[in-house]
């Protein structure tokens, strides 16, 4: 289940599963667990294209590339939840 979170600009995405998004134009940005993680997106016309090559690293631990099995559940939660708001969303 997801709820938008009215006190933002375009409103946080945030799921009872333990996570939220946020997205502008250029960027998403993913929440889990106080974590933070910036991806490159491209956002507009109710699309968004997400490189999945920059979900790599959290913000707070640049040094550690996150393992591919987080990283297909990091991009399924973005997926999910912007498809929530009613996106369109392609994973390239």
């Amino acid at each position: 289940m997801f709820t938008k979170n009215k006190w933002f600009h375009r409103g946080r995405i945030e799921s009872d599963e333990g996570f939220s998004v946020d997205f502008g134009r250029d960027i998403v940005v993913y929440y889990e667990s106080g974590r933070r993680m910036a991806i490159t997106a491209d956002v507009g016309a109710g699309q968004v294209n997400i490189f999945i090559d920059t979900i790599g690293r959290w913000d707070d631990d640049p040094m550690n590339a996150v393992k591919a099995e987080e990283k297909a559940r990091i991009a399924n939660n973005i997926k999910r939840a912007l498809e929530w708001r009613g996106l369109a969303v392609s994973l390239m």
